[in-house]
């Protein structure tokens, strides 16, 4: 959310405080669910990188694994801003601000709550994946939580209180009827659970501090461990399978092989938000890396491979794909505010070519009001930028394909036909192995037909979209020609568009529909 650092890693704990934590009684300062989880461990314990060597180039080339694969292929996905920080006034955008800011448990009373509402804005925006975020950084669990602990001086157990057990809506269980919802649409799940921060419990980048204030509760750093572990096991165990885990800011050094257990033991298949570290450890091998900005804007190019948070390392031994998370609301805004205005449809569109179009996973955030549904408005945004969506790249303009060569794509029109875009998909069952291309067009002309460039580019990974510089050309064929390979390149996918007249039409739609009484309420 606003305002967070992600750092793949956050070692918040030094060698010394290590050594006291791990020294502390276990039976005494352990946060129970059940049965006692796992300690201990070393980074050692982490998933090793998984490549081959190129028969062509001896380069090594990083493999996906199949849910990396998955996690790309979805395109579009949602993140779910909805907790307790709903309720706080436009002055606050969650609990990042105030370390010892911890509304009211009373606060929380989504009256009309219906996440089957939430999943229409889904559909129509077109989102194949939707994570939620179950616990931010006031420590409000939208589950009711049944982990308890010892508070610090005491041996006495005290249930997590901070929940929506104890809410005005007790007897709701947020995140079953989320999953429930998502799933029967289709839709794929994951959670966001903040690691490092946790206001009710007074932490701040993974350390217990010192005096809580009003509304905190005192405990140890290792009780703070335990509860973590506990909760992660709650939701990874109770939910069903997950393909999304956002470690948002990262995660406490210390929990690292307990999360690589954890997670083989209840989320195989997940793959992981911010799983590595930027020197290359990661907690497993299904991990996915921030893109380094909130804008919804991925560099040109932006690899399929590396553990930066930036447009990732073609010669990285480690397959780790991109995410571009990006709001809705203006100005970097996550949690819903009255009044608060929404980014245009052009520039939504803009972040669609940035994010999708640039190899990057787009995660836009969805954001219910505080009755707990999707406020009119913020549906209608969703659906135009789906549907603009939808009518420029449902369909591509008719073609017939061949291959020349193994670097040579050619796509042929029956008539000379305007096209202003392409779109390109490469085949990464094996790795991504492009490392460069040119689009050229074959133009009639009164002396002859020539060939012009297009566009041209770098990494074209699961996806690459792009929209001609020059404006739409009328062409009798398109040639995609790799001219740079580190092994034999597979295109998956080479198709034309022209959608210059529907982006033009869509954001005047847009706004003249914003100019509709029915559509400037906010609730």
């Amino acid at each position: 959310a606003s305002g967070k650092e992600r750092t793949s890693l956050i070692w918040v704990v030094g060698f010394v405080v290590l050594g006291l934590i791990f020294a502390f009684d276990a039976v005494n300062a352990s946060a129970r669910l059940g049965t006692r989880l796992p300690r201990g461990g070393s980074l050692g314990d982490v998933a090793p990188p998984r490549y081959r060597v190129s028969p062509t180039t001896g380069i090594k080339i990083a493999l996906p694994t199949p849910d990396q694969l998955k996690f790309q292929a979805d395109e579009i996905a949602v993140l779910i801003h909805y907790n307790i920080a709903t309720y706080l006034n436009n002055s606050y955008d969650g609990c990042n601000s105030d370390p010892k800011l911890t509304p009211p448990v009373s606060a929380f009373n989504p009256y009309l709550l219906n996440t089957d509402n939430w999943v229409q804005s889904m559909q129509a925006l077109g989102a194949r994946a939707a994570t939620l975020v179950a616990k931010h950084n006031c420590g409000f669990t939208t589950w009711p939580t049944r982990v308890t602990f010892p508070v610090k001086g005491s041996s006495k157990q005290m249930p997590y209180e901070y929940s929506i057990a104890n809410s005005p809506v007790k007897g709701t269980d947020l995140v079953r009827n989320f999953i429930q919802s998502a799933t029967k649409a289709g839709i794929n799940t994951g959670f966001y659970y903040s690691v490092v921060w946790n206001n009710y419990l007074n932490v701040a980048n993974g350390v217990v501090n010192p005096n809580p204030g009003p509304n905190q509760v005192s405990i140890t750093q290792d009780t703070y461990t335990q509860i973590v572990l506990a909760q992660l096991t709650e939701l990874w165990s109770n939910y069903g399978q997950l393909e999304e885990i956002w470690f948002d800011g990262g995660y406490m050094a210390s929990l690292a092989s307990n999360l690589t257990r954890l997670l083989g033991q209840h989320q195989p298949h997940a793959a992981i938000f911010n799983g590595c570290t930027g020197d290359g450890k990661c907690v497993v091998q299904s991990s996915v890396r921030w893109i380094g900005n909130e804008a919804g804007q991925a560099p040109d190019p932006n690899w399929s491979t590396g553990v930066t948070n930036n447009g990732g390392d073609p010669n990285s031994p480690i397959f780790c794909p991109a995410e571009c998370d990006t709001t809705l609301q203006a100005n970097d805004r996550w949690f819903w505010g009255s009044n608060i205005k929404l980014r245009p449809l052009s520039e939504l569109i803009s972040v669609y070519h940035t994010t999708v179009g640039r190899n990057c996973r787009l995660e836009l955030d969805l954001t219910p009001d505080t009755t707990g549904l999707i406020p009119a408005n913020y549906a209608a945004r969703y659906a135009q930028l789906g549907n603009f969506i939808r009518a420029c790249y449902g369909r591509p303009i008719n073609g017939s394909q061949s291959q020349p060569s193994a670097n040579v794509h050619l796509l042929s029109f029956d008539v000379p036909t305007s096209v202003d875009r392409t779109v390109m998909m490469e085949n990464q069952a094996q790795g991504q192995v492009i490392r460069a291309y040119t689009v050229e067009a074959e133009i009639e002309t009164a002396t002859g037909n020539k060939w012009v460039r297009v566009s041209n580019g770098t990494s074209i990974g699961h996806k690459k979209i792009d929209l001609f510089a020059a404006g739409p050309v009328t062409a009798v064929q398109l040639r995609l020609t790799i001219t740079s390979a580190v092994d034999t390149p597979i295109v998956a996918s080479f198709t034309a568009h022209l959608c210059d007249v529907i982006t033009q039409s869509a954001i005047q739609e847009s706004v003249n529909e914003e100019s509709s009484p029915l559509l400037t309420v906010n609730s």
